[in-house]
């Protein structure tokens, strides 16, 4: 199985967050490297 991935360094809501699910995206893991920054990592399964 491969994977292509998404990196989103903005805040997303739980509107954007559903669009991106609705994408196939999943959500791995949220990281804050500083104050008030978020970025969010997506895996989804490489579409052919």
């Amino acid at each position: 199985m491969k994977w292509e991935y998404l990196v989103v360094e903005t805040t997303l809501d739980s509107a954007a967050l559903g669009e991106l699910g609705a994408e196939g995206w999943e959500l791995v893991a949220v990281v804050s490297p500083a104050h008030f920054v978020l970025h969010y990592f997506f895996k989804r399964q490489l579409r052919a």
